[in-house]
């Protein structure tokens, strides 16, 4: 009985100890800084970087004030960041039309993952998200994970010279 149970305290000793040396091993790890590659860095959208950069509009767009301008460029962020979200969540970015973009985006999913509405978009009648212009915004999935969002615009009519693409 003192041999089994000699054995049995000391398996228990070693399997403890072994747990603390991984654990400990783990730990190290865990205090290397984590280094983002400067590629990645410079991917990364700069808060304070005028907007206008990154989307296209015609000239006849630079007719809007800077705010109202800045307004779309916001309410276009604010969607990609929506998406971004609902591809973490379900591996993909919604497809479809824009209701049943939107659907998916409030629950419809496989998940039945709901977000909140974007910032900057009114949902219409149909179902869909609509700019601030209440125009239903248009999305053409590109790949699995990017999308082009367009805005018709003041003149509230899509591929015309003062939509907001992006």
């Amino acid at each position: 009985l003192i041999i089994i149970l000699t054995s049995t305290v000391g398996l228990w000793w070693s399997q403890r100890e072994s747990t603390r040396k991984v654990n400990q091993t783990e730990d190290k790890r865990l205090e290397k800084p984590f280094i983002v590659p400067q590629s990645a860095m410079e991917s990364l959208p700069t808060a304070l970087a005028p907007p206008t950069q990154n989307y296209q509009t015609a000239e006849s767009a630079d007719s809007l004030s800077q705010p109202q301008r800045l307004l779309v460029f916001a309410a276009i962020d604010n969607l990609e960041f929506t998406f971004r979200d609902f591809s973490n969540a379900l591996g993909g970015n919604p497809v479809g039309t824009n209701a049943e973009i939107t659907s998916a985006l409030l629950g419809d999913n496989l998940k039945q993952v709901k977000l909140p509405l974007p910032e900057g978009s009114t949902r219409n009648e149909a179902g869909e998200l609509c700019d601030p212009w209440r125009t239903p915004w248009f999305f053409h999935q590109i790949s699995g994970s990017k999308m082009e969002i367009r805005s018709a615009g003041p003149d509230m009519e899509l591929y015309t010279a003062d939509d907001f693409v992006h």
